[in-house]
């Protein structure tokens, strides 16, 4: 493991740290590193699912999302 000094906002390290449920800045970055990765690895596999089924990846929002009742 390397170590690597680097300037972090104390109030978003205090929250991230909260959220995490982690007790050491170390811990949680560390924390957050890995919890990035798995988000991103699960996002490739649901757009490797999507695209498996013939569904597109749009930014714009879900036809059923477009109801009045979200409006």
């Amino acid at each position: 493991m390397s170590e690597v000094t680097v300037e972090v906002d104390d109030a978003v390290l205090a929250v991230a740290g909260a959220l995490l449920g982690t007790s050491t800045p170390e811990e949680t970055v560390r924390t957050a590193l890995r919890e990035i990765l798995v988000q991103r690895q699960r996002m490739a596999v649901l757009e490797r699912m999507m695209v498996r089924s013939n569904e597109r990846v749009t930014d714009t929002a879900d036809r059923w999302r477009k109801t009045p009742a979200w409006r």
